[in-house]
């Protein structure tokens, strides 16, 4: 073996720890990247859910007030025209009513041709039992064919349950300009109920069997929201369109120990790792060059130099 390939050899195991070095910091970045971007979902996902309580409260507090009112609490003739001005303000809700102890709707910001019953909807049933503000199911509204969520506050005059004021909230308002304003690129966000029924898709599509995810229920590959009713975790499954996705889970409150349904913000770990992998491939460019750079000069140097002790012929 002459000496200038023992040069070589010597400069490519001088290089190897240069090498694994640069592997595991490869990695660490990557691990690093991931949980940054999973903080960052977490934290969306916690704030839309923060924003879903808040308009939970503002509910509660309309809905308080407008069952002080007199013409409320004695149905007259103007309650229509009355919720209808309200809801001119209030581009969240789908409708306003008045609703009879017995499930039959009194008046609304939506005019009906004939008796509509809803006494068969959870927060109808909840509220007049329990005397309390009340959040009901996510359900298909039977005026709008809209996904909603019925909020609903008893009309109590002397003690004595009058009927209930209830607002509808507007899923597709939500997901259009709450929960999905800051949603990253290539990600997608899902709300299902407790049933695990889709509510909110964005962006809006297919799943992976070819039906429309609205109204579908999710498959079994499904991540499976877990027992926490208040504070924002991470899961692993696989999404509606069937692709691997870790997932910010932010439970939606129903009030007390329960959670109306759950909102998920999914991203693939290849959308995570995108810019670390720009990143990454030019230090591994840098690597080589380094690399070539220093076979180089050892050449050079292992050229002169041999060339330079080489005995002299007589």
């Amino acid at each position: 073996m002459s000496n200038q390939t023992r040069l070589f050899i010597l400069v490519f195991l001088a290089f190897l720890p240069t090498v694994a070095l640069f592997v595991h910091a490869d990695r660490s970045l990557n691990e690093a990247a991931i949980e940054s971007h999973e903080a960052e979902m977490v934290r969306l996902a916690s704030r839309a859910g923060s924003d879903y309580r808040q308009i939970l409260q503002d509910t509660e507090s309309l809905l308080g007030a407008l069952s002080e009112m007199t013409e409320f609490r004695d149905p007259s003739p103007q309650c229509n025209g009355t919720l209808s001005a309200i809801m001119d303000h209030m581009y969240h809700y789908t409708a306003i009513q008045l609703i009879e102890p017995d499930g039959f709707v009194t008046c609304g910001s939506l005019a009906i041709d004939e008796s509509l019953f809803v006494g068969d909807r959870y927060y109808h049933r909840a509220a007049m039992a329990s005397g309390d503000f009340t959040v009901g199911e996510f359900v298909v509204g039977r005026l709008t064919a809209k996904p909603i969520v019925g909020l609903a506050h008893p009309v109590e005059v002397a003690g004595e349950a009058r009927g209930i004021l209830a607002a509808y909230l507007d899923l597709d308002e939500l997901a259009n300009r709450i929960f999905s304003s800051d949603v990253p690129q290539g990600a997608t966000l899902t709300v299902i109920d407790r049933r695990g029924k889709v509510m909110i898709r964005v962006p809006a599509g297919a799943s992976a069997m070819g039906t429309d995810t609205i109204g579908a229920y999710v498959p079994e590959t499904f991540p499976e929201p877990t027992g926490e009713t208040q504070n924002a975790y991470m899961l692993d499954g696989l999404d509606l369109d069937g692709v691997s996705k870790h997932f910010a889970v932010q439970p939606l409150e129903a009030g007390g120990q329960r959670a109306s349904g759950h909102l998920l913000i999914g991203m693939t770990e290849e959308n995570m790792l995108a810019s670390t992998e720009v990143a990454g491939t030019r230090r591994l460019q840098l690597l080589a060059v380094g690399a070539l750079f220093m076979f180089v000069l050892a050449w050079m140097f292992g050229h002169y130099t041999l060339l330079r002790d080489r005995p002299k012929e007589a």
